[in-house]
């Protein structure tokens, strides 16, 4: 209560366990503290790992390195 961030989920892979979060630029750091500090849930062992970080989508859509022309 009071430190309420909105955050979107906007893909998850249940295979490779991903998933791509949206939140206000302003709510990164918040974001970004929360789940490290995040060890457990429902009696479970967790860990993030950040891959990536962007204020554009669509650069997260893909990489640049592994384009074939």
């Amino acid at each position: 209560v009071g430190a309420a961030l909105p955050v979107d989920v906007l893909t998850y892979e249940e295979k490779t366990l991903s998933a791509i979060l949206r939140v206000i630029s302003s709510g990164l750091v918040k974001l970004w503290s929360a789940l490290t500090l995040l060890g457990f849930y429902q009696n479970r062992r967790c860990a993030f790992r950040v891959l990536q970080t962007s204020p554009f989508l669509l650069a997260l859509s893909g990489n640049s390195r592994e384009l074939v022309l």
